[in-house]
């Protein structure tokens, strides 16, 4: 996919057959540090979800 400058992506992601993604709180740290290494630096995020584990 090719991404252009100026423009406003919808991204969302789910785990396959609906399954959870998340297990526990190191899960959602996990993927927030991701999120602040390699997105961060190139995106602005206007806003985002991290569903509970329930």
């Amino acid at each position: 996919m090719q991404f252009e400058d100026g423009h406003i992506y919808h991204i969302y992601n789910q785990g396959n057959n609906r399954q959870k993604i998340f297990f526990d709180r190191e899960n959602y740290l996990y993927f927030l540090r991701k999120m602040r290494i390699y997105l961060l630096p190139y995106v602005d995020i206007f806003a985002w979800c991290l569903y509970p584990v329930k």
